[in-house]
């Protein structure tokens, strides 16, 4: 029981209890989460630059993801590349030996072509995530076809020697990847490349040769290898351009989320110690409130008379 001159006294120890109390609590949930708050509302000074900041920061991810994503299909692309130079080479060899000498004879030409033909086709239809990758945009459908009726390189031979790409099945639409807001990057190599058809033309080449024992025409193959495989390195080099492009930007990206992760973790996340510090000087006011209301909650006169 209260006396009147007593209770407005316990009324503003109470108010001061509970809002120690609510101080103490704030400092825990601060302590459990280690951020500063669970709503934007109580950082309302920040609230602004946080939600830009982590709009910045999802778009920056999905860039990433974008680059992550050509940088794949860029080495996957350079691998099939790579391996054409390889077997363009030891056609070269090939070419060589038959060459020298009076050997054509000798050198099954056209098996060697058939084999490396059928390889160098699959080589252009190479897939990932069931995309084409050299179709152009055209990626549900196979970037050669070397039995298409309209591809026809042998013809005028022996004597003529024309470009023929009948056996292309995409399209000139090159690849881009979005690397920023107002930036994209091209990085697609179509099958059509003069590279890819100087090889399979020369191939083609010596087919006929090994078919019709003509030097004359393995020695145009020969040739023609030869410039194949100084274009496919450049092609190499193309995409080992665009690849280095992407990792510059992708690099960007990365030190702009490391910036910003800092920066968020600044507005949303506490220092552990200053909590720490905090909550014990909370939780002794909240312990001397509770002391002084049991005291003023004992107050009587027979006690003040004793």
């Amino acid at each position: 029981m209260f006396r009147v001159a007593d209770f407005a006294q316990y009324q503003l120890t109470m108010s001061y209890t509970m809002r120690t109390q609510g101080q103490v609590a704030e400092r825990q949930i601060e302590m459990a989460s280690g951020y500063r708050a669970q709503q934007y509302s109580a950082i309302s000074s920040d609230a602004s630059e946080l939600v830009n900041i982590e709009r910045s920061v999802a778009r920056s991810t999905q860039f990433n993801r974008n680059i992550d994503q050509a940088l794949t299909r860029l080495g996957i692309m350079e691998s099939s590349v790579a391996i054409m130079v390889q077997r363009s080479t030891e056609v070269l060899a090939i070419m060589s030996s038959a060459i020298s000498g009076e050997n054509i004879n000798d050198v099954p030409l056209q098996e060697f072509s058939a084999t490396f033909l059928a390889e160098m086709e699959s080589l252009l239809n190479t897939q990932h995530e069931d995309r084409y990758l050299f179709a152009g945009s055209q990626t549900d459908g196979a970037a050669a076809d070397l039995s298409d009726a309209a591809y026809t390189p042998q013809a005028g031979l022996p004597g003529v020697f024309n470009v023929d790409t009948g056996y292309y099945q995409g399209d000139n639409v090159t690849l881009t990847v979005r690397t920023d807001e107002t930036f994209e990057t091209d990085y697609g190599i179509t099958a059509d490349e003069p590279a890819f058809e100087e090889m399979l033309r020369a191939l083609s080449y010596m087919d006929y040769a090994g078919a019709n024992l003509d030097v004359t025409v393995l020695e145009e193959a020969y040739t023609m290898m030869k410039s194949a495989v100084d274009g496919l390195s450049d092609v190499r080099g193309r995409i080992g351009a665009s690849s280095k492009v992407l990792e510059a930007a992708s690099g960007g990206h990365d030190d702009y989320l490391t910036y910003a992760g800092n920066l968020v973790s600044v507005l949303e996340e506490v220092d552990i110690a200053e909590v720490t510090t905090r909550l014990a000087r909370d939780e002794v006011q909240l312990q001397g409130s509770y002391l002084s209301l049991s005291r003023i909650s004992q107050l009587s006169l027979l006690n003040y008379l004793r």
